[in-house]
């Protein structure tokens, strides 16, 4: 049985960009698309306007977003769509409910989010703990004039060899080239004593042949997908966000290089998800097509 992509909706407009993606995503990999609320149960219920008048159950308004969303996802051809309403702490049930997912989608923030935040406490909740991808979907979504290609952040590290084998898959299926960034930093040195501590030439050098290595296994599996190799000197976060503007989907793993053990998303990963111009998928652990439909 094939490997639903979920989405999750809260009535917000960012959580509809986020359905046209995955019902896009959901066409491509012809996987099912799995809609899913999750509503509050409040243990008490208050009287409005006059008394005998309660406010309306969760579950009601909670149907009325699926249904909109729904109507919304099967505008997109040969989607099989399904709805599913949880009850319960939302990013605990929303993490139950993709517990089977081939990806979770989500806005950036929902209803409750504050506009300056570009990422809200459930997505970035989702994209720490989730078993599967985690894609979050900006207020300005989709293949737009300017956009092309995928982006994928490599720093050598087993993350970003996860993240490099999605980005393939991806690319093949949108029919469009893989352009591969390796970003790295000066040490904390003075500018002055640079030159004499740290050879640049060599660390570039080093990170053309970090990036061959990771991409060659890759290259053979996907002859159809043209690959760039770009060295940056620069932070890997912004760099990447940056390359983000340009991009119909920007990869990257969940954990990098230093990253702690216990922790599940890395310092990148977090920063890249607040500031990307554009779709970011958090890749942990690889799933490919065939893994999706099993």
């Amino acid at each position: 049985m094939s490997k639903p992509i979920v989405v999750g909706v809260d009535g917000s407009a960012q959580a509809l960009r986020a359905v046209d993606w995955a019902a896009a995503e959901a066409g491509r990999r012809r996987l099912p698309l799995r809609i899913v609320h999750i509503a509050v149960r409040w243990e008490y219920s208050i009287a409005i306007q006059e008394p005998g008048l309660e406010a309306p159950r969760p579950e009601a308004a909670g149907l009325e977003v699926l249904e909109i969303a729904e109507e919304r996802a099967q505008t997109f051809a040969s989607v099989d769509v399904g709805c599913r309403l949880g009850i319960g702490p939302i990013p605990a049930t929303l993490l139950q409910e993709a517990a089977d997912a081939a990806l979770l989608v989500l806005g950036p923030h929902g209803t409750g989010g504050f506009p300056r935040l570009l990422l809200g406490s459930v997505s970035r909740q989702a994209a720490e703990h989730a078993s599967c991808p985690v894609v979050i979907v900006p207020q300005e979504s989709g293949t737009r004039p300017g956009r092309s290609g995928i982006v994928v952040g490599i720093d050598g590290s087993e993350a970003s060899v996860d993240a490099v084998g999605f980005a393939f898959e991806e690319a093949s299926l949108r029919s469009v080239g893989l352009h591969a960034i390796h970003a790295w930093a000066h040490p904390a040195y003075p500018p002055e004593m640079r030159a004499a501590r740290y050879d640049t030439t060599a660390v570039k050098q080093e990170g053309a042949r970090l990036l061959s290595e990771s991409l060659a296994g890759w290259k053979g599996q996907y002859p159809d997908v043209p690959v760039i190799e770009q060295v940056v000197e620069g932070a890997p976060a912004p760099v990447l966000a940056d390359a983000s503007g340009d991009a119909e989907l920007l990869v990257v793993g969940a954990r990098g290089r230093g990253g702690f053990p216990g922790l599940r998303l890395g310092s990148i990963s977090h920063a890249v998800l607040h500031h990307a111009k554009g779709p970011v998928v958090v890749v942990r652990g690889l799933q490919t097509t065939s893994a999706m439909r099993e």
